[in-house]
This record gives structure tokens, C-alpha cells and sequence, in this order.
């Protein structure tokens, strides 16, 4: 792993860019690399990729996302900033693991998408 600062908010991190074995792999691929910036830290990423997913939900619509969510629908493995966030203690879902569920569960989450 290499130390790197978030270009988002300067923390330090590692980074394994180039290593074929990076945390961001486990991410959604959402984020297109720019030239402009360099690698976020888990949580910017994170917070940047859910803000992504808001912008294609509105601009694509549910249905469409919810193609582009199929071939991650088996991943079991729940990845901390992108399938939950943890608030005072609470375990709270994200819109990408609600849309990775299929459909709403009428418990009204905090973050439904439907």
C-alpha cells in the first residue's frame, strides 16, 4: 500500500492503486478517474459515490439503474461508506443496497429509493 492523502479532504490512507488489490475495487465502478484528482479516502469515496448514484437514479430513473445494479445483486459482502453508513451507533443501509435488493421492504428506511 502507498500513503496517500484524500485529494477530497487530505486525510492520510493507503492506496494499492496499481496493485491490482485496492479496497476501492470492492466499490461500485461509479466513479470515473479524473485527471484533476487523485484517490479519495474509504469515506469520500464513499459519500461521493452515493451522491452519484442520487444523480443517475434522477436522471435515469429506477428502472434503468436497477439494470446496471444486476450483476452486483450477489455481492454478499457489505462494503462500509457504500452499502451502510454507521449513525450513533446504528447500522443505516444506503440507497445502493436498497436498489441491490430488488424492491421496497415497506420498513421505511431511512434511505428508500422507491
Amino acid at each position: 500500500m502507498t500513503a496517500k492523502n484524500c485529494s477530497q479532504c487530505n486525510e492520510p490512507f493507503g492506496c494499492g492503486a496499481g496493485t491490482g488489490n485496492c479496497w476501492c475495487i470492492s466499490f461500485p465502478p461509479i466513479m470515473a478517474p479524473t485527471s484533476e484528482e487523485d484517490c479519495f479516502c474509504p469515506s469520500c469515496l464513499g459519500e461521493a459515490i452515493n451522491q452519484k448514484i442520487d444523480s443517475l437514479v434522477r436522471e435515469k430513473g429506477m428502472e434503468e439503474f436497477q439494470k446496471f445494479v444486476e450483476p452486483h445483486r450477489a455481492q454478499t459482502k457489505l462494503v462500509k461508506n457504500v452499502d451502510y453508513t454507521i449513525n450513533d451507533g446504528l447500522y443505516v443501509f444506503s440507497k445502493w443496497y436498497l436498489i441491490k435488493q430488488g424492491d421496497c421492504c415497506n420498513n421505511g428506511c431511512k434511505n428508500c429509493p422507491y
